[in-house]
């Protein structure tokens, strides 16, 4: 952090978007891998019900952090290269600080002394409040790592986010799995695990940063509050929500079971288990989604600021109808592979969760392309406008819940959010046509693709070859322009290719 050794301190050098990209998709590649890892291990490991609790407890941390401090660390991407530019960045991180440690010591001091009803609503029994206790101070940490993640990513350090990222995943790999080892195999050792993880990242972190200047210019004065705050808040009020209702899109099915199944506490947070081992593999579509969207959005914005906006439309619509495809070959192989996966690595134990698997894996390629369709109100400056499509799916996904649920247990619930995940996505497209995307037929089948693998494999994989036919044959999926501008890209990127290697030969002889 910027302070009284700026002076003695040497200047830091931001990543450029290339390097950004790279480090962000190699550090996600090995994190994603470490991940599954240690996920198949909890669920080798504990019981259904104690890996219900700590799937609970990570998801309330997940909607809390950012709800604690007013979603003010999500406009540092916005804002801090400006006060940089200024001369303001110290008194910009003094003051988001001290706001950011007042509110999250007000949160935490709410959960504390309202422990045993936040126990009923996350756990679903007020006796696991002492657990509650113990994620009330974990939170704290949550917001520690996400606050410094949030200041280096808007001073385009990437590497230092990612640096972070690998830290933390392998100390809670490390740590949660010793401490389930030698202390108390339950919820209790993942999210201790958790919390220590996140602290003893961002302490690194922070120590690191001490040795550089981030101040590119003199200090100046600065703002005062009144011209400080407004236009930042403003802007972090928005994203705020916007992170509020897909967190909350993201856990709602969780609290539905818990409290709307009509099943005893253990019983409820047992099928939250078996729920949270059909998603561990499916989940991973949605981390490459949202690496594509990354990657796509500063290219994106780019071509629509040069004025070629319907060019930029045309990217998106064809990034959509190839992800669709793509994530719908992958989870071809996630069904294949799925019943050797649960029989074996997951000892038979989460049946239910392969069970409802197929319609797992497809709310998981929905909210994928949900992301990819978000793109362009990203590029269009239109932000707010990805909050209605989440809200209406929100809606939905509660209502589905209380009708599904009662009659067909966990398949309803997931049943629910898969199909209110496709109301989002169709209520996404309909407002990005509304701003100026025109949709074409293979966008509303890109759109309802993934209900095939719903259905279970046999039913995906006799719709493959007809999606084959399709895409091979007809203009019905991409259009003529977009098939060639395919063969184009990869026309450019294997003759670039062929230039290094034949660079590489004349090098060598």
């Amino acid at each position: 952090m910027p302070g009284g050794r700026e002076a003695r301190a040497t200047a830091i050098r931001p990543d450029t978007l290339l390097g950004s990209v790279a480090v962000l998709l190699l550090v996600n590649v090995v994190q994603r891998s470490i991940g599954f890892g240690r996920g198949v291990l909890f669920c080798r490991w504990l019981a259904p019900e104690s890996l219900g609790e700590w799937d609970m407890a990570y998801g309330f941390l997940l909607l809390a952090a950012p709800v604690a401090v007013l979603g003010l660390p999500g406009s540092f991407g916005r804002y801090i290269e400006r006060y940089r530019q200024r001369g303001q960045l110290t008194s910009f991180l003094w003051r988001t600080c001290a706001w950011a440690g007042v509110l999250t010591s007000i949160a935490v001091l709410v959960l504390l002394l309202g422990r045993g009803w936040f126990a009923y609503l996350v756990f679903g029994d007020a006796g696991q409040s002492s657990l509650l206790v113990l994620v009330a101070v974990v939170l704290a940490t949550v917001v520690l790592h996400h606050f410094l993640e949030a200041v280096f990513a808007g001073l385009r350090v990437f590497r230092v986010v990612s640096a972070m990222h690998f830290a933390q995943s392998m100390l809670f790999a490390g740590i949660s799995l010793s401490l389930l080892l030698w202390w108390r195999c339950d919820a209790w050792s993942i999210v201790a695990g958790y919390g220590l993880a996140c602290l003893v990242s961002a302490s690194v972190a922070m120590v690191w940063a001490r040795r550089f200047q981030w101040q590119s210019i003199e200090g100046v004065a600065a703002d005062s509050h009144r011209d400080f705050w407004p236009p930042l808040i403003r802007f972090a009020v928005w994203v705020w929500i916007t992170a509020l209702l897909s967190n909350l899109f993201t856990v709602i099915d969780r609290y539905m079971i818990v409290h709307f199944s009509g099943l005893p506490a253990d019983t409820a947070l047992g099928l939250v288990g078996c729920y949270h081992t059909s998603m561990l593999v499916p989940v991973l579509l949605i981390s490459v989604a949202n690496l594509l969207t990354g990657a796509m959005t500063p290219h994106l914005s780019h071509q629509w600021e040069t004025g070629d906006r319907d060019g930029a439309g045309k990217r998106i619509d064809t990034a959509f109808k190839l992800a669709s495809l793509g994530m719908f070959l992958a989870s071809l192989c996630v069904l294949a592979v799925a019943p050797a996966l649960f029989h074996l690595a997951f000892g038979g134990k989460y049946d239910e969760g392969l069970f409802v698997l197929p319609w797992a894996v497809a709310s998981c390629v929905w909210f994928s392309l949900l992301l990819v369709a978000q793109t362009y109100v990203w590029c269009a400056e239109e932000s707010r406008h990805a909050t209605l499509p989440m809200l209406i799916g929100l809606v939905g996904n509660v209502t589905l819940n209380l009708m599904l649920l009662p009659v067909l247990g966990l398949l309803g619930a997931v049943m629910a959010t898969a199909l209110a995940t496709l109301l989002a996505l169709l209520g996404q497209n309909l407002v990005n046509w509304r701003l100026g995307l025109t949709p074409t037929t293979g966008t509303f089948v890109a759109a309802l693709l993934p209900l095939a693998l719903a259905m279970g494999l046999p039913t995906a994989v006799a719709t493959s070859g007809l999606i084959a036919f399709v895409v091979l044959f007809t203009p019905w999926m991409l259009s003529v322009d977009q098939c060639e501008e395919i063969v184009s890209v990869i026309r450019r990127h294997l003759g670039r290719l062929s230039w290094r290697r034949r660079g590489v030969l004349v090098q060598e002889g």
